[in-house]
């Protein structure tokens, strides 16, 4: 076996619109991981919102969330690594992102915490299948107070404002934390030194992997970084233009399943 672990993003890239996968995903991880190989779900996804995935699939090991923030056993759900923001930086970033007027949440473990039940909170919940916390009152002021390290933030706002606004806080926080997206109507927060690829390397190296013999597996812009560590960095049709400029190889869309397609193909090869 030449890949001797392959991993994979969640949504839009190993789940379907359904936020599924079909038999023929099932039947063809099921060979890989007989046949002596590792598969691993690095996902932007909080810990309790994957683990069902995982645990459905017969997966043992470790699950990347967070965005590579966590890497958790999937059997206990015990937090193996993390890497959290500074309270104070959190706070700074929290402020401005209010004095913007946008919406925003925060995480921490199980849940996400509002300021305010709005739709897009609803939106979420329901994308995510997690529940969440209404505080009443601003989330860096919560922040401060709980001395809280966020594990992640994210801004949900219009699609034409996410570019930019991704812009605008790489310029004024860009030291602290990484900004990207995963879906076009989100920006995604994390400390700078939490990021896929960084997780997926030590998980690699844990296990005595190269970089040669891992497929990394994505969609966007928070793929990023464990597609260009890969040895295999692999796209699927329906990601996006800067994720397909860093990929090797671009594969079926996650309606066709193409991370099957990319196991079946080069998962076996010896």
């Amino acid at each position: 076996m030449k890949y001797k672990m392959i991993v994979a993003d969640c949504d839009d890239t190993m789940l379907n619109k359904e936020r599924y996968y079909s038999d023929y995903f099932r039947s063809v991880l099921e060979r890989y991981i007989q046949s002596g190989g590792k598969f691993v779900i690095a996902t932007g996804r909080m810990t309790a919102a994957v683990l069902p995935y995982c645990r459905d699939l017969g997966l043992k090991g470790e699950v990347i969330t967070y965005q590579g923030a966590i890497t958790a056993d999937i059997e206990t759900a015990q937090i193996l690594e993390c890497t959290q923001a500074d309270f104070a930086d959190a706070r700074r970033l929290g402020e401005y992102i209010e004095s913007l007027g946008l919406y925003y949440h925060i995480y921490d473990e199980n849940f996400f915490y509002v300021k305010e039940d709005t739709n897009y909170s609803k939106r979420y919940a329901a994308l995510s299948r997690v529940e969440y916390k209404i505080l009443g009152y601003g989330l860096s002021d919560f922040i401060g107070q709980k001395k809280l390290c966020p594990l992640k933030m994210m801004v949900i706002t219009d699609e034409q404002k996410v570019k930019p606004l991704i812009e605008d806080f790489k310029r004024k926080f860009g030291d602290k934390f990484l900004f990207n997206t995963s879906k076009k109507w989100m920006v995604e927060i994390v400390p700078i030194m939490a990021n896929k690829g960084v997780a997926v390397k030590r998980l690699a190296e844990k296990y005595g992997f190269g970089s040669d013999e891992v497929i990394c597996i994505g969609d966007s812009l928070n793929d990023l970084a464990m597609i260009e560590y890969a040895g295999l960095g692999v796209v699927v049709d329906n990601g996006s233009a800067e994720a397909k400029a860093a990929a090797d190889i671009i594969a079926p869309s996650n309606e066709d399943d193409g991370v099957a397609y990319i196991i079946s193909k080069y998962g076996f090869l010896e």
